[in-house]
Formats: structure tokens, C-alpha cells, sequence
């Protein structure tokens, strides 16, 4: 994670919901590394936006298995308190952007 982010968590007291969502998303097959935007919270949008930077074989399954991985990475936000937002999960060509809104138990 990069420090500004982790200067952010820290300083919202999510550093280890944001450790933990890190760790639970690099187990998600495909997802290779994971950036987060934090900076919503500066504003109280209360929103941890998330990049997750994959790798599917390119081949009869491709598509099966991004649809896999786009619900495993939500699952795993979901299991970390994270809601799916109406935002478009965003595909650029190796990486997926989603924005996440956060539950109660990450603001505080």
C-alpha cells in the first residue's frame, strides 16, 4: 500500500480494515496487487475505492473467469463490510476499479 493511503487509514482509524480487505483481496484468484484511493474521507464520502490489478489467461475461459473474479473481489469486500456503490466496476485492460461504500463499523 502506498503511504499516502496508509497515512489516511491511519488517521481514520481503518488502517487494519484496510490490511485485512489488502490481504483477503490478494487471495482472490487472478488479483495480482490491490491500490487504494482513500481520499474520500477527507470529504465524509465514506467510500474506499479500490484497484485490483489482475491476471486471466487469455483463452476459451476468459470471460468466465473475469465474471468469477468480478464477484469473488466483490464478495470479499462485502465480507469486509464494504457495499457495492450504482458506480460502473471499470475495466482497464489489466486493472478493475470498484468503488465501495463503507458500513457502519468503518466509520467512526
Amino acid at each position: 500500500m502506498k503511504e499516502k493511503q496508509i497515512k489516511i487509514a491511519e488517521k481514520f482509524n481503518i488502517i487494519e480494515k484496510i490490511k485485512k480487505l489488502e490481504s483477503d483481496l490478494l487471495q482472490v484468484k487472478g488479483v495480482v496487487s490491490v491500490d487504494f484511493d482513500l481520499c474520500g474521507f477527507y470529504d465524509n464520502l465514506n467510500q474506499v475505492i479500490f484497484l485490483t490489478k489482475y491476471n486471466i489467461a487469455n483463452d476459451e475461459n476468459y470471460f468466465e473467469e473475469r465474471k468469477n473474479l468480478i464477484n469473488n473481489v466483490l464478495k470479499v469486500a462485502q465480507n469486509n463490510g464494504l457495499n457495492r456503490t450504482e458506480d460502473r466496476i471499470e475495466d482497464y485492460g489489466e486493472h478493475f476499479y470498484f468503488v465501495t461504500g463503507c458500513s457502519k463499523e468503518w466509520i467512526n
